[in-house]
């Protein structure tokens, strides 16, 4: 496609939005702002995908992509409209595939529960199946129900790291690095084929955190005992009815029996029985010489009671006796001398509510958000400098040092901003980067409060942006820490040597080939490499140190690269409260001195689909730029669980960081935890 017709395609999608959200701001405006929400509503929640922190902008280009991801924000201020709209009668929520961590799940469980108790509304969830993720969601409700033909997995914490030694060496290629932390093992990956002790230890004991804390929350829902809930993680019960028997849920229900319930009919639950077939069919085999089946009809029958069969020779008697009757032969049908008398099935019709038609009621217009503005700077992504980007293709979000620091800049010179809250989602990224951004939060904590809260991830670089801050609120099962540092090269020389290329040189100054493609560092710039990432690590060490209040010695008792739990890290003084955003915005009115609601901004502001479209010019690929997540793909960000090329494309995410020889932030792996 020419420059020309790119220019005429971007145009009249141009044009065509602006018409549709100018028919979107009308209606909204004929409405008074308030939405269209029928008395005795339920709020329809479909909870699942990547679920982003910050919420995309609508432009109007959604009705052509099929919409964008839901975010974190948009669930959270739908249930606090929800829990005072008198109009909204109870909460269904409908767990999809859950492809974000484990703190993400937790903190909407935690918002569901907090609903519920706030409101007396009660939260019903209802799922065709279910895993690990979509379970402990599912215990944040105060009703579980599951499709009759559902299948319940809940076996368990798995975590994955995978190397890529091995293919490195296939390739020719050797990773030359320098760390600073036992514990640091971002680059094992690179250098390893498996897990080194410190690397397996650290996992084992995150491990036994995290599943504490999957075990407490099933036990505590579902009224069972912790030793109980192992037991059947154990031995996993697998059928839906099954996971009814085994206590994890409440009843098994079709989506019509569902909407019945809904609208306030008496519904019996499907029963649960055990199968008895299965059963039967287990001692035949266990025999050693099988006799036959016994027939169909007594498979289910007491022994102690069997049934006579059917006599159909004296029903057909009975009929032809019968002068009014007629004969039926096999395969005909009877039609009934009234067909209006015959009872159909109605489908039942409750008012049900979704979240795109719910955001059209203004929180103001339910007493909420009218206070003094607290801004919520979204840090979402592996950092890097320069602008921020959103996930796309082959790559994740980045974090832009640029985009972050102008953001809290522009927070912190606005005089009618009281606090800022800083979301951090990121495994970390650059070093450099990782500083800016630093020294922002500093300069406006110096102005206002700034508290932290902590999402899936706020570990290494990401714990770096965040130590600056008044206070630091992470959820149970955060990673978070990872104090460390490493940097160093890939030496591409045995790939050259596999491709038949070689290079030739001329150099000045002994170490002038420090970062030359084709060697490693050699023991001398190993040497001085090693200076270079130590003294960064110390400079980390001091300010956390600042940060936390305590010597620079007594983070590296908890440094050298180590990953917490957010649990973890609140018992070593890492962090300052578990909790959620709601508990981070909480502590920020407090030290502000806001009292009541508060106004929430949220920067730095995002680009919608069709801006990021004509920012990217007129001569861009138009199949690349409708390829990008967020566009034709709205679900996932980093790839669900089990997708054999995220892997690959984590890799791709953090090659140029870490080729770049600048020192490297990051959490030492990405964790794929099912």
């Amino acid at each position: 496609m020419n420059r020309g017709r790119a220019l005429v395609l971007v145009l009249v999608l141009f044009l065509v939005a602006v018409l549709v959200g100018s028919v979107v701001a009308i209606v909204t405006m004929l409405r008074g702002g308030g939405g269209s929400v029928e008395d005795g509503s339920t709020l329809v929640l479909q909870i699942g995908g990547s679920l982003p922190e910050q919420p995309m902008p609508d432009d109007g280009l959604a009705v052509f992509t099929g919409g964008t991801s839901i975010s974190m924000l948009e669930y959270d201020s739908a249930l606090r409209k929800a829990a005072v709209d008198d109009r909204v009668a109870r909460v269904l929520v409908e767990p999809g595939a859950m492809g974000t961590g484990y703190a993400k799940v937790f903190e909407l469980r935690d918002a569901l529960r907090r609903f519920s108790t706030d409101s007396g509304k009660p939260v019903i969830c209802w799922m065709e199946s279910a895993s690990n993720k979509e379970y402990l969601l599912a215990t944040g409700c105060d009703e579980i129900y599951m499709a009759p033909a559902g299948l319940i997995l809940v076996n368990g914490l798995h975590f994955g790291v995978t190397f890529y030694k091995g293919t490195l060496d296939k390739l020719g290629v050797e990773a030359d690095f320098a760390r600073a932390g036992k514990y640091k093992s971002a680059v094992e990956p690179m250098t390893s084929e498996q897990m080194s002790p410190s690397f397996r230890s650290m996992l084992n004991s995150m491990a036994d955190s995290l599943f504490d804390e999957f075990v407490g929350a099933i036990a505590s829902s579902r009224g069972m005992d912790e030793a109980a809930v192992r037991a059947l993680i154990d031995d996993p019960p697998l059928t839906a009815a099954a996971g009814v028997r085994a206590g994890l849920l409440d009843g098994l229900l079709y989506r019509d029996q569902l909407m019945a319930k809904l609208q306030g009919d008496e519904v019996e639950s499907i029963p649960a029985d055990a199968p008895r077939l299965g059963l039967l069919l287990q001692d035949e085999l266990a025999n050693e010489a099988p006799s036959a089946l016994p027939p169909a009809d007594d498979v289910l029958v007491d022994d102690a009671a069997p049934t006579a069969p059917p006599e159909p020779a004296s029903a057909a008697a009975g009929a032809a006796d019968d002068p009014d009757s007629t004969e039926v032969e096999a395969g005909d049908t009877v039609a009934e001398d009234d067909a209006d008398a015959r009872e159909g099935f109605e489908d039942p019709d409750p008012d049900l509510l979704s979240l795109s038609e719910y955001a059209r009621v203004r929180p103001s217009s339910l007493g909420l958000g009218k206070g003094k503005k607290v801004a919520v700077i979204f840090c979402e992504g592996q950092i890097m400098s320069g602008a921020s980007s959103p996930a796309g293709g082959m790559s994740g979000a980045r974090m832009g040092s640029d985009t972050i620091a102008a953001a809290i800049r522009k927070a912190r010179k606005d005089e009618s901003i009281k606090a800022i809250v800083l979301r951090v989602n990121s495994p970390g990224g650059s070093g450099l980067a990782s500083d800016i951004i630093w020294r922002e939060a500093v300069l406006a904590r110096l102005v206002k409060p700034v508290v932290v809260t902590m999402s899936d991830y706020a570990a290494s670089g990401g714990y770096y942006i965040s130590m600056g801050a008044d206070a630091i609120v992470a959820q149970p099962t955060t990673l978070t820490g990872s104090i460390g540092v490493f940097g160093g090269k890939y030496n591409l020389g045995g790939l050259y040597e596999k491709l038949g290329m070689r290079t030739d040189e001329v150099q000045r100054g002994a170490m002038a080939d420090l970062f030359a493609s084709d060697r490693g560092l050699g023991e001398q710039g190993h040497k001085k490499f090693s200076e270079f990432i130590d003294e960064f690590y110390e400079t980390f060490i001091t300010k956390a140190g600042e940060g936390r209040g305590v010597s620079p010695l007594a983070i590296h008792e908890h440094a050298q690269g180590r990953v917490w739990t957010g649990a973890q890290a609140r018992e070593v003084g890492l962090v300052d409260e578990l909790g959620n955003f709601r508990t981070a915005l909480k502590i920020a009115k407090e030290k502000a001195g806001i009292t009541g609601d508060a106004s929430l901004v949220l920067l730095p502001r995002q680009l919608s689909p069709l801006e990021r479209l004509l920012e990217r010019g007129a001569g861009t690929s138009l199949q690349a730029l409708l390829s990008r997540s967020g566009l034709l793909d709205a679900v996932s960000v980093r790839g669900p669980a089990g997708d054999p090329t995220a892997s690959i494309r984590r890799l791709l995410d953090v090659a140029p960081l870490v080729a770049s020889g600048e020192p490297v932030l990051m959490a030492p792996y990405h964790l794929d935890l099912r």
